[in-house]
């Protein structure tokens, strides 16, 4: 799994769903020229490393516009959503990536509980 490249970030949300401990990262600078808005990286308790990421981030289309779309990534590769402007605002990203990891992870019967 390709993961996101950092230099820094501050954490927004934590959120522990089932086995699993969720971190929204806002304020997002990278070394390459992705322009990442928010990134949620979700953890197995009890380990460091991440095995699932939501990712909001601005693309450039086949027109040569901009968009902002979800980009999941895991082990198995990586799924783009959108384009939806409303994953620039953190709330909606928040409620949307959360989802996506129920999903995605079978942890829909799961509560998510918001810890930060």
């Amino acid at each position: 799994m390709e993961r996101p490249q950092i230099n820094t970030a501050v954490p927004k949300r934590r959120y522990h769903i089932g086995n699993f401990q969720a971190v929204v990262l806002g304020d997002i600078e990278s070394p390459d020229e992705n322009n990442y808005f928010f990134i949620l990286a979700l953890v197995p308790e009890g380990e460091d490393d991440p095995v699932l990421y939501v990712i909001s981030e601005e693309v450039v289309t086949d027109d040569d516009a901009r968009a902002t779309v979800i980009t999941v990534r895991a082990d198995g590769g990586e799924k783009v959503l959108g384009p939806d402007p409303g994953w620039r605002d953190i709330e909606r990203f928040t409620d949307d990536a959360v989802a996506i990891v129920q999903r995605v992870m079978r942890l829909t019967d799961e509560t998510p509980n918001r810890l930060m």
